[in-house]
C-alpha cells in the first residue's frame, strides 16, 4: 500500500449514488449558500452582478481569485498587506478613486490572521458607501470567526476542506440579478475519475495510474476559466457534504496543525494560533523549493498556492517574500497524530541538513 501525504483527495465511487444522481446538478442550498461547481464559479456570480469596476483585490492573490473578474472586463488593481497579513488600509484607500459606480472589495484572512476587524470594516463602509464587500473564507470556512460585520458576498472553495470531486459556496442576502448558470458536469466527472485513478495507485503503485491522475488535476481547471457562465455544483457532492461531520473535520485539523506546530518549534509560522483557519500549517523557510523537491520525493506534497505575477510582487514585498518561501503543510483529516510528526521530523531534518 502506497503512503503520501498531501496533494489531492483520493476517492472510492460510490456507485448508488452516482446512479441515483448521474448528470443531475443542485439547485438547492447547503448552510444557506448557493451551491456551485468551484470558488471561482462563486466570484463569477458576483463579477457578473455589476457592469465594469474596479475590483481591490489583496497582492497575495492567485489566480482563481482573479480570473473570473477578468472575464467580466472589470480592472484589478493590487493591495499591499501588512507584515501580519492585515490590510494596508492607508494603501487601500489610495486605491478608491473619487467618483466610482460601485468598487468591488475582495478580502480575506490568511490562516486565521485578520484581514481587517469589525471596526475597520464599517469605518471603510461608513467612509465608501458605493465599496462592495467581498469575503473569501476559504481559509476559515467552518471556524466560528466571530466577525459581526456582514459582508455583501461571501464565497468559499469547499474542495480545501472535505472530500468531495466539485464544490464552491456563496452567500449574499442582495436579489442577484443574473440567474443563468451553466450545468456541465464535466469538470465533475473528470476530478471524480482523477480521485478514484489516486485512490488505485495507492493499492497498486503504477506510475501509469500516477501520472493519469496528475494530468487531470493540473490541467481540469482550464475548463473552468473557458466557461464565462459560473456553473453549479454537482448532486453527487452535495449529496456527500450531507453526509460529513464537520466539527469532527475542524477537531481533527486543529490537532493535527496543533502537533505540526510543536513539532516544528522554532520555524516561522504564518498562523499565530490554531482553531482559527487550519486548512493548512504554513511555514516561512529559506531554499523552500529546494525543500519542497527533497519531500515530494517523500512522498510529501506542499503545494505553492500563490503563484503571483509580477506586478503582485512589485506592490507588496509581504506577497513577494511570502510567495517565495512559503511552505505549506497539509493537516487535514486523513492525517493521523503520528503522520503529522512523521511529515514534521522529514522537515527538521531536510531544513536542517
Amino acid at each position: 500500500m502506497i503512503k503520501e501525504y498531501g496533494y489531492e483527495y483520493d476517492a472510492v465511487l460510490n456507485e448508488e449514488l452516482y446512479l441515483k444522481t448521474k448528470g443531475k446538478v443542485t439547485h438547492n442550498n447547503f448552510m444557506g449558500a448557493l451551491c456551485l461547481r468551484t470558488g471561482r464559479d462563486a466570484l463569477k456570480v458576483v463579477a457578473r452582478e455589476f457592469t465594469k469596476s474596479i475590483v481591490l483585490i489583496p497582492a497575495l492573490a492567485c489566480d482563481s481569485m482573479i480570473t473570473p473578474f477578468k472575464k467580466y472586463n472589470h480592472v484589478i488593481k493590487y493591495y499591499k498587506l501588512n507584515s501580519d497579513y492585515s490590510v494596508d488600509i492607508e494603501y487601500l484607500c489610495s486605491l478608491i478613486p473619487n467618483k466610482f459606480s460601485h468598487i468591488l472589495f475582495l478580502y480575506m484572512d490568511y490562516f486565521g490572521n485578520r484581514a481587517l476587524n469589525d471596526s475597520k470594516l464599517n469605518e471603510l463602509k461608513s467612509n465608501y458607501p458605493n465599496l462592495i464587500f467581498i469575503e473569501d473564507r476559504t481559509h476559515n470556512l467552518f471556524v466560528d470567526n466571530k466577525r459581526q460585520f456582514k459582508a455583501d458576498f461571501t464565497i468559499a472553495s469547499l474542495r480545501k476542506w472535505v472530500n468531495i470531486p466539485d464544490g464552491g459556496l456563496l452567500w449574499t442576502n442582495k436579489k442577484l440579478v443574473n440567474k443563468e448558470f451553466s450545468e456541465d458536469l464535466n469538470f465533475f466527472e473528470s476530478r471524480l475519475k482523477a480521485q478514484c485513478l489516486r485512490n488505485e495507485f495507492f493499492k497498486t503503485g503504477d506510475e501509469l495510474t500516477k501520472i493519469s491522475y496528475r494530468k487531470v488535476f493540473s490541467t481540469v481547471t482550464d475548463s473552468i476559466d473557458e466557461d464565462l457562465l459560473p456553473g453549479l455544483m454537482s448532486e453527487y457532492s452535495r449529496e456527500l457534504l450531507k453526509q460529513i461531520d464537520f466539527t469532527l473535520i475542524n477537531e481533527t485539523r486543529k490537532k493535527n496543525a496543533s502537533i505540526l506546530i510543536s513539532e516544528l518549534k522554532g520555524f516561522n509560522f504564518v498562523q499565530k494560533k490554531v482553531g482559527l483557519g487550519d486548512v493548512y500549517v504554513a511555514i516561512l523557510i529559506e531554499n523552500r523549493d529546494k525543500t519542497q523537491r527533497e519531500l515530494a520525493s517523500k512522498g510529501i506534497f506542499c503545494t505553492i498556492i500563490w503563484p503571483l505575477s509580477n506586478e503582485q510582487k512589485e506592490i507588496c514585498r509581504i506577497a513577494k517574500y511570502t510567495e517565495e518561501h512559503i511552505l505549506t503543510i497539509y493537516c487535514d483529516q486523513r492525517y493521523t497524530s503520528e503522520d503529522m510528526e512523521y511529515v514534521a521530523k522529514c522537515i527538521r531534518r531536510i531544513c536542517n541538513e
